[in-house]
């Protein structure tokens, strides 16, 4: 039999389902990839399951299977193109649970039959992220080499490579020579692209986030049975919707102070807050936040841990949000809501700087000016449709041009 006859699988890697921002570009990706190829079976290769990504997979309308760095190894045998030595071999192919031979067995049986691979890291490839996850990355690229799948690195984000000396001499002729497979190398930011020239590839090119390019999720694609309620929110409300890194990368103390600032000027132009998580870790601030208000009702802590279609339907109802996760402010641009944003990555100064709204970006990593703080929220509650007008106008440019029309198999 021909192998093209046998090919019926689409690989996923890089995804995963713990924080919105991730199962946002999942979800996107395997409804895109149903929509444009039905025949073929869309499998997630994910290494994280925590007991809620367990209970939800049960409900998920495609297959999960676990990619650890051991199984990597596995799939990959000794010697392979990481050029490790026997001895850091030997480490990693007995790190982590050993799986059944069964489970095993379907890993390889989708690797061999598969007709394409696509990586929806949002951000992987830098020393930033260190030695083992560049690594595990280049194993996703090794892999598909190995096993002939067309590849596809989706937008995300790309470098610095600053590694240590030792580091150096070993990772970055493996990136220069691995990231030349892959078809076409999208990438997030601009800065990326700077960082990715000095390899001189031919496969690179500049595109925007997967989930602001998606159209509407058919759920179907996505889940067996979508039994989830949608929350009506409240008019005249705003979302509070942070991020655990923001308070390690800015001073906690003062943002904080920032918040409760934000929040009394919101309640004393009748506004009603609603403090929401966009990841799993985020929901110990809100819940100090509700401590600054604890009598106060118009402030309400949302504890549900809400799917990204859910946080989707959320975010479209408000006036406008003040956000610090990623994905939190894609959501919201999709739906057209303004967003005054504290942030610290080259990633929320494009995306904002794309839809014309730099001005609500304010850098965690530097002192906050109250008094221009204010001047912004004030804008905002008075202009967010004209805010909103904008952002609208700018998302058709988004429609038009569809990163998954040039994923072709």
């Amino acid at each position: 039999m021909e192998r093209g006859i046998l090919m019926r699988y689409i690989i996923i890697v890089g995804g995963e389902l713990r924080n919105k921002g991730a199962q946002a570009m999942t979800f996107t990706v395997v409804d895109e990839m149903k929509k444009r190829y039905p025949e073929k079976e869309v499998v997630l290769f994910s290494s994280v399951f925590t007991d809620r990504e367990k209970n939800e997979m049960k409900q998920l309308n495609f297959r999960v299977l676990p990619w650890t760095l051991r199984i990597k190894m596995k799939m990959m045998g000794f010697p392979n193109n990481l050029n490790l030595g026997l001895k850091e071999f030997a480490k990693y192919i007995f790190k982590g649970t050993e799986l059944p031979k069964e489970k095993m067995d379907e890993i390889k049986k989708v690797l061999e039959n598969a007709d394409l691979m696509v990586d929806i890291s949002g951000y992987a490839l830098s020393s930033q992220q260190g030695y083992m996850t560049t690594i595990k990355y280049l194993c996703n690229i090794m892999i598909a080499e190995q096993y002939g799948i067309q590849m596809y690195l989706l937008p995300q984000s790309f470098g610095p490579f600053n590694y240590n000396e030792n580091d150096r001499r070993k990772l970055i002729p493996l990136i220069e020579k691995h990231l030349q497979y892959p078809k076409k190398l999208y990438v997030r930011e601009k800065d990326g692209l700077k960082n990715l020239k000095t390899f001189n590839l031919g496969n690179v090119t500049h595109n925007y986030d997967i989930v602001l390019q998606g159209e509407e999720y058919t759920i179907s694609n996505i889940y067996r049975e979508y039994n989830f309620k949608n929350l009506d929110i409240l008019e005249n409300s705003v979302a509070i919707i942070p991020n655990e890194k923001v308070m390690m990368h800015g001073n906690s103390e003062k943002l904080y102070e920032v918040y409760k600032q934000i929040i009394s000027s919101l309640l004393e132009n009748g506004k009603n807050v609603y403090l929401i998580r966009h990841s799993y870790e985020d929901l110990k601030i809100n819940e100090n936040i509700k401590k600054m208000f604890s009598n106060e009702d118009r402030v309400k802590l949302l504890f549900e841990d809400f799917n990204c279609i859910q946080i989707d339907n959320i975010i479209k109802q408000f006036d406008f949000i003040i956000a610090s996760r990623y994905h939190s402010i894609i959501h919201a641009y999709k739906n057209s809501v303004p967003a005054l944003v504290f942030g610290w990555a080259i990633k929320y100064q494009e995306l904002l700087g794309h839809f014309s709204q730099e001005k609500y970006l304010f850098d965690v990593r530097e002192s906050q000016s109250d008094e221009k703080v204010r001047e912004k929220l004030d804008y905002l509650l008075k202009y967010n449709k004209k805010e909103s007008k904008t952002i609208n106008e700018k998302m058709k440019h988004f429609n038009k041009n569809r990163i998954f029309d040039e994923i072709l198999i």
